[in-house]
């Protein structure tokens, strides 16, 4: 049944443009996986249920999600490209990044959107939230120009994969880079970071999902095959010399003075750039094509810094009532014209919690900040950082489990997927750091066995990429990588 529009909401929350549109739909009520953030093969404390077991679980305590519309898919191509590479919407470049991120998606908003109402009680949410869903489901018209990966939601599933498998999107994806490898026209170093840091994403997505095609179309593997190789192609042809990576401009330092962030890299700050497990789940998140950095600044300059840190993990209670922020920067990997995975200067993301105030007073309610890469601003002026700002209330999609950071999620009753549901921002920071005060830090939440042998806690020099490059040596070990390094050396050896 075609969806009938009851109503249709226009908002602009920082620098994205939504469209709303709420469609008849009775709510069918289902199980959202609310995951404690597991770190690699660790322990971590958790406020949630392990994803696999709710996932376990789901198919005896929840009942089929609720759907958009009967032939309605849950995600969809926008209607047109945006213009992120050049003003010209038919550029190659700007053609890529439509086929890879610019959608339209079905979600059911929370009771936090009062203009979704009416609203329906539904267990999936903590109960300290005090939340409740709509009975209609909206259509958001997403360009994708933040800080998130291509082809989603490829969390647990392939839906967002199987969008540019077959049909008009594979053909007009597999055009788009061959046209892109056969231009001639100069594109900047920058731009050239850019784009290769989300066709590797690209890549390593369709390498994760190869498990899923023997369920579709008998031109899925093969359709899929040659669009990994036309990703590897364009790849190489986009590397950047070793010189090239050096000269990238530093965004971070570009946007600090404009959005007053943190003088995080300062060498009298007050910040500490800190590390206890080289293994870190935001990084996995994103198969290590990116590393996150970790900042700490003390409410009181501590007398001895590497003594203060090391107490940090023994902390009774939380280690946020001795801090003054905490601070997680994103850092993009590029692969250079040698085939080696390689950090670059380039933030794509910051998350900023500050749990005092300037003059050490505890701050009645956390604090949070966030900043998310628009590639268009950046490339457009590179002096301003292109690292927008977040409302903590702007739309934001409730994850599928703690350790989930895609931008889309779908959730999950075992047997089905569902719409995602929207939440705010800071709502969706509570997902991973339980409760609403937000000083739950996930660098020391790790549980330690009795006479398990521990590193200590390290400050990190902050002129270098120590944390990077911890990275990329971990990637360069993966499956995903050596399958690009394949197919990157094969076009090697036909130039």
């Amino acid at each position: 049944m075609a969806p009938v529009s009851d109503s249709l909401v226009t908002a602009q929350p920082g620098h994205r443009r939504f469209l709303f549109t709420l469609t008849s739909r009775p709510l069918r009520p289902f199980f959202v996986n609310c995951a404690c953030p597991a770190r690699s093969r660790r322990a971590v404390k958790c406020f949630f249920f392990p994803a696999v077991l709710l996932l376990a679980l789901g198919s005896t305590l929840a009942p089929q999600p609720n759907r958009p519309p009967a032939n309605t898919p849950i995600i969809q191509l926008a209607e047109t490209p945006h213009p992120i590479y050049s003003a010209d919407p038919n550029d190659s470049w700007n053609r890529i990044f439509y086929y890879l991120f610019s959608r339209r998606v079905h979600a059911l908003p929370s009771s936090e959107f009062p203009d979704a109402a009416p609203f329906h009680a539904f267990d999936g949410f903590p109960g300290y939230l005090n939340l409740q869903v709509s009975s209609q489901t909206i259509e958001r018209s997403e360009t994708g120009d933040r800080a998130i990966d291509p082809l989603y939601p490829s969390f647990f599933v392939d839906v967002g994969a199987r969008v540019v498998l077959s049909g008009p999107a594979y053909d007009g994806l597999r055009q788009a880079l061959q046209d892109a490898t056969t231009e001639t026209a100069p594109r900047t170093p920058l731009a050239r970071a850019v784009m290769q840091n989300d066709l590797w994403s690209a890549y390593d997505i369709l390498s994760r999902n190869r498990f899923h095609r023997e369920n579709g179309p008998p031109d899925l593997a093969g359709h899929l095959d040659q669009l990994q190789q036309l990703l590897a192609k364009l790849m190489h042809k986009l590397a950047l010399t070793p010189e090239e990576i050096l000269a990238l401009p530093d965004n971070y330092a570009a946007a600090k003075s404009r959005n007053s962030l943190p003088d995080l890299f300062g060498k009298d700050s007050g910040w500490h750039e800190v590390q206890w497990f080289r293994q870190r789940m935001h990084d996995e998140s994103v198969d290590d094509r990116r590393a996150v950095r970790i900042f700490l600044k003390p409410a009181r300059p501590p007398r001895n810094v590497r003594k203060f840190l090391n107490q940090l993990p023994r902390v009774q209670g939380s280690a946020a009532d001795q801090l003054e922020a905490v601070a997680l920067v994103t850092q993009a990997l590029v692969v250079d014209s040698r085939g080696n995975p390689q950090p670059s200067s380039l933030t794509t993301e910051v998350q900023i919690r500050r749990f005092r105030s300037l003059d050490e007073k505890p701050l009645p309610r956390t604090e949070i900040s966030v900043y998310e890469i628009s590639r268009e601003q950046l490339l457009k002026g590179p002096l301003s950082g292109g690292l927008v700002p977040e409302p903590e209330d702007s739309p934001a999609y409730a994850p599928a489990a703690g350790n989930d950071y895609s931008f889309t999620s779908l959730l999950s009753t075992h047997q089905d997927w569902g719409p995602p549901v929207l939440i705010h921002l800071r709502t969706r920071c509570v997902y991973c750091h339980g409760g609403d005060d937000l000083k739950y830090i996930m660098t020391f939440g790790i549980v330690r066995a009795p006479h398990e042998q521990i590193p200590p806690v390290r400050e990190l020099d902050r002129e270098h990429h120590e944390a990077a490059d911890n990275v990329a040596e971990r990637k360069s070990k993966t499956t995903t990588w050596k399958a690009l390094l394949k197919d990157w050396e094969t076009v090697s050896e036909s130039h």
